[in-house]
């Protein structure tokens, strides 16, 4: 059985494709992190935290976008020529990850948390800043991608020892 891996630069112009498709469309820039925000201020009414600007609307475009990203990767996953099957196997996170795992989904159900509130506070998750920031030549995005990578980088060498 052959898998079909899309080369590298096919994948990049593709996403470069649609992140200028979804400017050009919606006339606003691709991100997930609104898409957050909607979904936390729905299950949290009392936080005014996120309730402002486009959080508070519960019809936008990018929740439509954020629920598309699991739902494509599940439908892909069903078009697998594999025999698809629910895996907890964390790859290398095993090694600093506790072993159990419900202490491993609340591990990374709080890291999920941070990293909203990061792109909240940053303005923008990796996705907005690195590649429609990036897209746009946006300095300020450039500046946030740029140190997301060198903490990922730093980040990894610290726990892996690399």
């Amino acid at each position: 059985m052959e898998i079909f891996v899309w080369s590298g630069w096919l994948a990049g112009l593709a996403i470069g494709l649609f992140v200028v498709l979804h400017f050009w469309l919606i006339g606003k820039p691709a991100g997930c992190s609104t898409g957050y925000g909607n979904v936390c201020g729905i299950m949290s009414r009392k936080l005014s935290y996120y309730h402002e600007g486009e959080y508070k609307n519960k019809y936008s475009v990018k929740l439509w976008f954020l629920i598309g990203i699991p739902l494509g990767g599940f439908l892909s996953s069903l078009s697998s020529t594999e025999l698809w099957h629910l895996s907890f196997d964390m790859g290398m996170y095993d090694a600093i990850l506790p072993q159990s795992i419900v202490a491993k989904a609340i591990w990374l159900i709080f890291g999920g948390i941070l990293l909203g509130f990061g792109a909240r506070l940053a303005g923008a998750c990796t996705t907005g800043h690195a590649l429609v920031g990036g897209a746009m030549l946006n300095p300020t995005s450039l500046f946030a991608a740029a140190i997301f990578f060198m903490s990922a980088f730093i980040t990894t060498h610290l726990l892996f020892d690399i």
